[in-house]
């Protein structure tokens, strides 16, 4: 199976390597329920991302998005 962009890396794959780095991983908050799970379908180091606490990460002026 081939990877998807960045890097060639799927998903799961960027997780993991975003999280060994000691950086955080929120995933969308209505991801989850949407899907009828609970956070224990995550990855260690993957949580339900907090919309206020997004909101203000999303704005800094630090802060790198990484879509895929």
């Amino acid at each position: 199976m081939t990877g998807q962009p960045p890097r060639e890396l799927s998903p799961q794959s960027l997780t993991r390597a975003i999280v060994q780095q000691d950086d955080t991983v929120g995933v969308c908050a209505i991801y989850l329920p949407g899907r009828g799970e609970d956070p224990g379908i995550l990855l260690n180091g993957a949580a339900s991302a907090d919309a206020g606490d997004t909101a203000a990460r999303l704005i800094a002026s630090d802060t790198r998005i990484m879509r895929f």
